[in-house]
């Protein structure tokens, strides 16, 4: 039985915290779906028509609903939260009595080796005995990337959370989402992409993607975090379920040092 499924497992909170941001992301993109199906613009006209720049402007300014942010609050929380209680998890029980606010899945972007920083550091995963689960909390630090810590998900996930926690989430951005075959070439999708970014294109560009809009995508409105880690313009959904696939694939290595 996978131990997402035993409920007399030791991380069987773990596993509902994952269950239930899973379920969020479902209930989110349905209700994002049901949002758009009522727009103005449930489907983007054709680029050459008159209502094109019209759908863009709509829906890059449109309102979206305030839930829109509780909900992915909460599935962010759910995953931080998912590493925090390994942490809870392996600590003594001493620890938890003596230090139980402190204790937390470390997630540093930079090497901790100022001593305030090692202290910082230490006193999170202070309580834990087993060499192994310490080693493997120490690989998995974004800084272990370099310059792509950023864009770890361990990192993207706690500083989405802290995010959240000081100010409401700012996730959402309403833009048109261009959905290029793979047929349509590199030197199209490039052209399409920085169209779709705002950023300025050539007459030829242009017309390429005008070309390409039309006989290769499908444009659909879709919702954007502004930012994810380094990378901008990202899709609510698709983000959102690759942060609950490596979560639970972390989770899931932890599992088996209980």
């Amino acid at each position: 039985m996978l131990w997402t499924e035993d409920s007399t497992h030791a991380f069987v909170g773990i596993a509902e915290k994952l269950k239930r941001s899973y379920e969020n992301i479902v209930n989110l993109n349905a209700e994002m779906d049901a949002f758009f199906k009522a727009s103005k613009y449930p489907i983007m006209p054709e680029v050459n028509s008159k209502e094109w720049q019209e759908a863009l402007d709509y829906h890059r300014g449109v309102q979206l609903p305030k839930r829109f942010s509780v909900l992915g609050g909460e599935i962010i929380h759910h995953l931080r939260s998912s590493l925090d209680h390994i942490a809870w998890h392996f600590s003594s029980t001493q620890y938890r009595t003596e230090a139980g606010t402190s204790i937390e899945f470390p997630v540093f972007r930079e090497e901790p080796l100022a001593k305030d920083k090692l202290r910082q550091y230490e006193r999170k995963v202070k309580g834990i005995a087993n060499p192994k689960v310490l080693a493997l909390i120490r690989d998995m630090q974004p800084y272990n990337r370099g310059s792509d810590a950023e864009s770890d998900p361990l990192c993207v996930v706690h500083d989405m959370d802290r995010f959240d926690k000081h100010r409401e989430l700012a996730i959402v951005g309403s833009c048109a989402n261009l959905l290029i075959s793979p047929n349509a070439g590199i030197v199209a999708a490039l052209a399409v992409h920085k169209y779709s970014q705002g950023e300025p294109l050539t007459n030829a560009e242009l017309s390429l993607v005008n070309r390409t809009i039309k006989q290769d995508a499908k444009v659909l409105p879709q919702i954007e975090f502004p930012q994810v880690g380094k990378r901008k313009g990202q899709p609510v959904i698709p983000t959102l379920l690759q942060l609950h696939e490596a979560i639970f694939e972390r989770v899931d290595l932890f599992e088996g040092l209980v």
